[in-house]
């Protein structure tokens, strides 16, 4: 994400469940007492990411996660575990499997935890926060770089969000200004296969844009799986916005529609 002159962006970073988090808060002048929010704003994300790891953690043995997978299905009476459930039954089924809740039989969602755990804190803390401190114009949340970010209302700013080259890690392939959204990408450039039962190696790099951060977390894993041609049926269907990219091409899409992709190689 790059910071715009003209503007003040006070951040913090923690590092929970493997994974760097970042809280930004945008101002347009240098206020001492933002120090002050943004500290006791991320003891609470801290607090409540915590949970989230507690529960769907697939190292900690504790976790209800391992439990449910030792056969505890008492664990399904947690809101939480049993709100995630559902939702991953839901995304296999909207992306015709390609985004597998599973891996070695066992459930495992952790392909989406990370994007629905910041979209819960975004939407029941950072947002409500939001709003009710007009002096602020700005915050998002990013985890391991998939972020949920808004702008005040009736603000002129926004958000500038770079989305890398996978084959140059120090150059972006498109820059995305958005006021208000959640954007993921997923690739091999840092992570290497780290897709289970891919079997088209067609993209290199997709990156999602929708409202909301679980979904284009979702999508994202979904398009490596899927494979360029499968995923293009899939990004007609259900109207998705982003990014594509090959070995060859740049391939945006909004709403459903592919941009030329001969017009954007790379």
């Amino acid at each position: 994400m790059e910071e715009k002159k003209g503007y003040q962006f006070y951040d913090r970073v923690i590092n929970m469940m493997n994974i760097p988090f970042t809280l930004t808060l945008v101002c347009e002048t240098q206020m001492p007492v933002v120090d002050y929010w943004i500290d006791h704003l991320m003891t609470q994300v801290q607090q409540k990411l915590q949970v989230v790891d507690h529960i769907f953690s697939p190292f900690k043995q504790d976790s209800l996660l391992k439990k449910y997978q030792a056969g505890d299905l008492q664990v399904m009476q947690n809101t939480s575990f049993h709100t995630v459930f559902d939702l991953a039954k839901k995304a296999a089924k909207t992306t015709a499997g390609f985004f597998d809740p599973y891996y070695a039989t066992e459930f495992n969602p952790t392909g989406l935890v990370k994007g629905w755990a910041i979209e819960e804190i975004f939407n029941n803390l950072l947002s409500p926060f939001l709003r009710n401190h007009p002096l602020m114009i700005g915050i998002s949340l990013n985890g391991g770089g998939d972020l949920q970010f808004a702008t005040q209302q009736g603000s002129s700013f926004y958000w500038e969000i770079g989305i890398e080259n996978p084959s140059q890690l120090d150059s972006l392939s498109a820059v995305y200004k958005l006021k208000n959204g959640a954007v993921a990408t997923s690739g091999f450039s840092k992570r290497g296969q780290h897709i289970a039962n891919l079997t088209d190696h067609s993209l290199l790099q997709a990156t999602i844009v929708s409202d909301s951060l679980t979904w284009a977390d979702i999508w994202a894993t979904a398009a490596l799986v899927a494979g360029q041609q499968n995923f293009i049926s899939l990004l007609t269907k259900c109207q998705l916005t982003g990014l594509m990219i090959t070995s060859k091409n740049i391939i945006p899409f909004s709403e459903g529609r592919l941009a030329d992709a001969e017009k954007n190689t790379i």
